[in-house]
């Protein structure tokens, strides 16, 4: 297992040159010395899975989907909704959290002790606390323990993330790993991807090696190229909405915890911009790539669709790629479908913090033309 050292030491040395505030200072000690301890934890973990189940090296990852998409445009609704079919595997946060066959085994263990000797104790104890740390964040994003996550997250046990950009807001200093289709170096990209592939072959073993990978992350639309490169048979599934909504909601979001945590004021600044920056690229370079490929290498659902009508979103998703969906799916997607009529986001911001709209009907002309969007207006808060 690989830690890249020299983002480590690059957010560091910049984290420690920040104003001072104690807050602040707190929490990059606490950074600073967890991600070492986390890589040593994590390598002895994986030299022991060699060991024990050197099996997990010829799992084959076959047809792995990918849901791509704009931050805030409904990843997560179509993430947690494909994973109700069996033919997915998926990372859930606690098995992100511990990548390792051994450690998922160990868990695995102590949870049949729980259930059999201690009526489940630990198990309540554990979501009682999930539920009070996580109250806040959940109006804004469904942050559970055994929730379907996003699997870009395994990055950060090797300090080779560009999430680490959520506690430092130092986005410029990051782009090699956010966008590792054009600003990674062709190791840095070999290592990053290396290390992921070895994750996913690792979850998939645990689910017996025969499902497929279901994996969803907005970051990755700026490494769809490189993905294509070590899974040339996926599929992408891209959710697309309105950039009124997407762009201002993810700043609002990053802004409210920088501020919340401490950072200086001038690297938010430069971030918010960043994340303007990004958010249209994004854009444009993820229809870039999906419209080179063949029609049945990907399937697109709108943000709206995917709200009111999930069920006829997942089937017109299931028809384009030829998979048939079972009685046992179809009970499920009732349920969900039920669950729709009730949704209403927690999540308010102000629309003003996108770029301005001159920009995004300029930048973004086709696809306000592909997909109708309105250019006067507010969009619905969301």
């Amino acid at each position: 297992m690989y830690f890249d050292l020299d983002t480590y030491l690059k957010v560091f040395r910049r984290a420690f040159r920040e104003p001072y505030d104690s807050r602040r200072r707190r929490l990059t000690w606490a950074l600073a010395l967890l991600f070492p301890i986390l890589a040593i934890w994590d390598s002895v973990f994986f030299a022991l899975d060699h060991v024990f189940f050197p099996g997990f090296r010829r799992v084959e990852i076959k047809t792995p989907v990918f849901i791509v998409g704009s931050a805030r445009s409904g990843t997560t609704n179509i993430h947690r909704l494909l994973a109700g079919d069996e033919r997915f595997s998926y990372f859930r946060t606690w098995q992100i959290l511990l990548p390792s066959i051994l450690q998922k085994k160990i868990v695995g263990w102590v949870a049949a002790f729980d259930r059999r000797w201690l009526r489940g104790a630990i198990e309540a104890r554990i979501n009682g606390r999930q539920d009070r740390a996580f109250a806040k964040a959940r109006r804004m994003h469904d942050w559970r323990l055994d929730g379907a996550e996003e699997d870009g997250f395994l990055g950060l046990h090797t300090c080779g993330s560009g999430t680490l950009s959520v506690i430092f807001p130092y986005n410029r200093m990051l782009e090699h790993l956010n966008d590792l289709d054009c600003k990674a170096t062709p190791r840095q990209r070999r290592r990053v991807l290396r290390f992921y592939e070895g994750c996913v072959k690792r979850q998939l073993y645990c689910d017996g090696g025969e499902r497929s990978l279901l994996s969803k992350n907005p970051a990755f639309i700026l490494r769809m190229r490189s993905l294509l490169e070590v899974f040339p048979d996926l599929k992408f599934i891209y959710t697309v909405r309105h950039p009124y909504e997407t762009i201002p909601s993810l700043v609002n979001m990053l802004q409210k915890g920088w501020r919340a945590m401490g950072a200086d004021p001038v690297d938010i600044e430069d971030s918010v911009e960043w994340l303007r920056e990004s958010g249209l690229a994004g854009y444009r370079y993820a229809f870039e790539v999906l419209d080179s490929l063949p029609e049945d290498a990907y399937a697109v659902s709108t943000f709206g669709d995917l709200i009111s009508r999930p069920r006829a979103t997942v089937q017109e998703i299931y028809a384009r790629f030829g998979w048939e969906i079972t009685p046992e799916y179809s009970r499920f997607l009732d349920e969900q479908q039920e669950r729709a009529r009730a949704y209403e986001s927690q999540h308010r911001y102000e629309p003003g913090l996108g770029p301005p709209r001159e920009v995004l009907h300029a930048e973004l002309s086709e696809l306000f033309e592909r997909f109708g969007w309105a250019k006067e207006g507010e969009p619905p808060v969301a």
